[in-house]
């Protein structure tokens, strides 16, 4: 069952990726549109991974593989079809010939080529492939790539939300990654470790405002932070709040973060590590104006401005009077700056008080031990290359309440 009503409690059960062979897909001229800083070594990158893995493990928690549960999920022949249909149309092919030609590919391949080609890619060279009577078509034969590959599948986080006991499927903003919610709706349909066990998508596909996962920070069984940055949009939040208000949520508090790829997600600027601990972004706190979501007598989401103050903000949210907020890279603007940009702040809590992070962080996670945090820190020199952190690793799926 889906259990996902705090940031800090117990986890029990969750989602990652280990990074497979479509990271050899990422061209050095493409990187920014693959939204990578370099290109990454494979076997390391994979080996860090794994050490990220057995620390959970270790800690007593269930690791289930993406890649796992879409295989497990395309096993049944009507879900493969379906998702084969949804994913060709959200590839952007040049011709519906090349369309057609690349289903029919898809539908040759046995199940575990299916999934590596699903993951990598098609190359535009690939003989078996193409479409010989349009314009299109040929001219597609000279691109790099003719279905692209999904080079950012390791971040499970932002491709779907787990909250309470439902989900929430997003509407990725960058082409590179509009697809991977595709994958996630068919392993919550028909993978047999998720069937039967969600409830609804408290985001209808139809609409056309963008939101990722990232941007979501689920505080306990009344409130919930969510981003409003450049991948998750103000119209999306008002949608999904009211989805919320109608599972018991209370009150939905929007951090009004910057428009650009630094201040991407919420949980790169602020990470809740205990009951009223969090590391926060001390560039941004006191710049950032807090609004509040609640539901007014009509039943719509009723907006209004709380502070600019985040310790303010928080204090409100959990009920508290106080919260302590440790700044990412101490009180140095460059340490902030550079902790900040390698995901200081993006860590991952596995129990309250007790968190994985990235061991390039040191002034930061210095700071969470002087304060009492149980910290398992792992050098990730090559995950990090696509700006993404532990938390950004991890989907919750069971989590026990703080």
């Amino acid at each position: 069952m889906i259990h996902v009503y705090s940031e800090i409690g117990k986890l029990n059960t969750v989602m990652v990726h280990r990074p497979g062979n479509e990271l050899k897909q990422i061209h050095p001229s493409m990187l920014e549109e693959m939204l990578f800083e370099d290109t990454p070594f494979l076997p390391s990158t994979q080996a860090e991974h794994d050490i990220f893995t057995g620390i959970l493990r270790d800690a007593g928690v269930e690791v289930l593989d993406m890649r796992d549960l879409f295989t497990d999920a395309m096993k049944d022949a009507w879900s493969r079809n379906e998702f084969t249909k949804d994913f060709v149309a959200a590839s952007n092919l040049p011709s519906a010939g090349l369309a057609e030609s690349v289903r029919s590919y898809y539908d040759s391949l046995d199940l575990e080529d299916f999934v590596e080609t699903i993951y990598c890619g098609i190359r535009g060279n690939n003989p078996a492939v193409g479409d010989a009577t349009t314009l299109a078509g040929l001219v597609s034969k000279q691109d790099l790539f003719m279905v692209k590959p999904l080079t950012n599948t390791h971040f499970t986080r932002d491709s779907s939300i787990n909250v309470g006991d439902t989900y929430i499927l997003s509407r990725m903003r960058k082409d590179a990654r509009k697809r991977e919610p595709i994958m996630m709706k068919y392993i919550a349909q028909s993978a047999p470790a998720y069937k039967g066990k969600i409830i609804k998508n408290l985001y209808n596909p139809k609409y056309p405002y963008v939101l990722e996962g990232g941007n979501f920070m689920i505080l306990n069984k009344e409130s919930v932070c969510i981003g409003s940055s450049q991948r998750t949009e103000p119209q999306a939040i008002e949608l999904v709040a009211e989805e919320l208000f109608k599972q018991g949520f209370k009150s939905v508090y929007v951090f009004d973060l910057e428009q650009n790829r630094q201040n991407m997600y919420l949980d790169d600027m602020l990470s809740m590590v205990d009951v009223d601990t969090f590391i926060y972004n001390p560039l941004l706190s006191g710049n950032v104006p807090v609004y509040k979501l609640t539901y007014d007598v009509y039943e719509e989401p009723h907006a209004e401005f709380v502070s600019n103050d985040w310790r303010k903000a928080l204090c409100e949210a959990l009920g508290t009077k106080s919260v302590n907020l440790i700044p990412c890279g101490g009180n140095d603007p460059i340490a902030s700056a550079w902790e900040t940009w390698n995901m200081g702040s993006n860590v991952l809590a596995i129990a309250p008080g007790e968190v994985i992070g990235f061991l390039r962080a040191e002034v930061t996670l210095d700071l969470l031990e002087k304060a009492g945090i149980k910290v398992h820190a792992f050098a990730a020199p090559e995950l990090s290359r696509g700006r993404g952190g532990c938390r950004c690793m991890c989907l919750p799926i069971d989590r026990e309440d703080a």
